[in-house]
């Protein structure tokens, strides 16, 4: 049945099993969850979260019409309780999950009201879709919006995990190249009309314009702008996202069409905030790829960067040094690598952002894909996602897990299209990378036991003219919260 506005939802209960595997676990939330203790406040079980997926990135370009119709689809899911941390305890009920849009249209689909239960969509005008969870479904729901484009213009795949909304994001993805498009979505989920200030960083310092400032992004809906506008012919663009009034989620679409060749693009959410080390991890190597390192403040960076390997560490360079000017960008070549799976560490003196894009092209006249990866803090209590290669045939996913410093394990947690769940202890070394195949996973889930661990999911697919990839960050969800003591006032 077709529902209003070109919005079609299903819901798909994928079943729930008991993990057998049981790891030590960072933190035990057994007894910090129960909210029946005296005493002063302590954290407990979230009970509502939000993230919001970007909706079709080309559509309700201000200022623009509307060029060609496009879809996405959307997958939301809770946690199994095989995934979540040893000892923690959830909200007692069911709990719901369920899918809503921004401008509002209503619920689009029943709501999950278990762990595993996976709710599917799609959505192919200028809205967001906002993935709202409560109760027990509230720790460790995820959501993933994802798009595959099998011929024209615009071939390629597409996955972004849905965020929640902030006040402060950054973003890395774009290029000059002619034929080369970044939208930039903003979507607020509030109730009031927030105002958002973009700065832009390029290789020559920061791009000062007007249009970069006093977006307005009314209640409950969204905005979709072209940084190309703000950002001009700068090859290595980075944003950083301020809203003032509220918050927003954010998120850059980088397409590409090269005259008449399609180059494909990726989608990006924020990366992790300035800091003096950063770590991508899943960087799938097999062509041309580059490192971008964003330098926010004044002072310039002496950056050392290295890949990571199965086999351990490798520098960039002779010295793997490099300087950044203060308020600029530059990319790094990673080309001359062989293929593989890579992780990519960046340790500055100052603080930092980074990210890494990788592409796949068989010659030089032939379409191609694009996908970038994203630093990201690492995972201290639990990651996930929704997968998009449930029921879709020709796509392919890995999980690609990179450790630091130390050795680090995990708990891998997968669950099939019928329910079946799996759980599995993966070791990974010092300054090295492991891989896991998701075969005929719907959803997997990481949960840290000794380390430092950061993980990403390669989603690919292949055709005639090449392969399409997608890489996805894993980061680390809110399970607990501490809630704010109530004083009584008296006359």
């Amino acid at each position: 049945m077709a529902l209003p506005r070109a919005v079609a939802l299903v819901a798909v209960g994928i079943g729930l099993a008991l993990g057998a595997i049981h790891l030590r676990a960072p933190i035990n939330l057994a007894q910090a969850a129960s909210s029946h203790r005296a005493g002063p406040p302590h954290v407990q079980p979230v009970t509502q979260t939000q993230s919001i997926c970007p909706g079709p990135e080309a559509l309700g370009v201000q200022g623009l019409p509307d060029a060609s119709a496009q879809t996405v689809s959307v997958a939301a899911v809770g946690a199994p309780p095989a995934a979540l941390p040893s000892g923690f305890v959830t909200s007692p009920g069911a709990g719901s999950l369920t899918l809503s849009g921004l401008p509002s249209g209503g619920v689009w689909a029943a709501p999950a009201t278990a762990g595993g239960h996976v709710i599917v969509g799609q959505i192919s005008d200028a809205r967001s879709a906002l993935v709202s969870a409560a109760g027990s479904m509230a720790p460790g729901a995820v959501a993933t919006q994802w798009s595959w484009t099998r011929k024209g213009d615009n071939r390629g795949l597409v996955t972004t995990a849905c965020v929640a909304a902030t006040a402060s994001s950054w973003l890395i993805a774009g290029g000059a190249a002619p034929g080369r498009l970044e939208h930039l979505v903003l979507a607020n989920p509030g109730h009031n009309a927030v105002t958002v200030d973009l700065a832009v960083f390029g290789t020559k310092g920061r791009i000062n314009s007007r249009d970069a400032l006093g977006l307005v992004v009314p209640a409950q809906t969204r905005t979709v702008v072209l940084l190309n506008a703000i950002a001009g012919s700068d090859p290595s663009p980075a944003v950083h996202v301020s809203a003032r009034g509220g918050k927003v989620a954010a998120y850059l679409n980088d397409t590409w069409l090269d005259g008449v060749v399609p180059r494909g693009g990726d989608d990006v959410a924020p990366v992790a905030a300035p800091a003096r080390e950063q770590v991508i991890a899943g960087v799938p190597i097999g062509g041309r790829a580059i490192l971008r390192v964003a330098v926010p403040g004044d002072s310039e960076a002496v950056v050392q960067s290295r890949v990571l390997t199965t086999s351990g560490p490798t520098p960039l360079a002779a010295d793997g040094v490099t300087r950044v000017a203060g308020g600029s960008t530059r990319d790094i070549d990673l080309s001359s690598l062989p293929a593989g799976a890579y992780a990519v560490q960046v340790i500055a003196d100052v603080p930092v952002l980074a990210a890494a894009m990788v592409e796949r092209r068989r010659s030089a006249l032939s379409s191609s894909d694009l996908a970038w990866s994203m630093a990201t803090a690492p995972i201290r209590s639990l990651a996930g996602m929704a997968l998009p290669v449930s029921g879709v045939k020709g796509l392919a996913a890995r999980l690609d897990l990179a450790a630091t410093r130390s050795p680090a394990s995990v708990r891998v947690t997968t669950v099939a299209a019928g329910g079946q769940v799996s759980t599995t202890e993966v070791g990974i070394g010092a300054d090295s990378v492991s891989t896991v195949t998701l075969e005929g996973a719907s959803s997997v889930w990481v949960t840290p036991a000794t380390g430092t661990v950061r993980a990403a999911v390669l989603t690919s697919a292949a055709d005639t003219a090449g392969q399409l990839l997608s890489v996805t960050p894993l980061t680390d969800l809110t399970l607990v919260t501490t809630p704010s003591p109530l004083r009584q006032i008296r006359d």
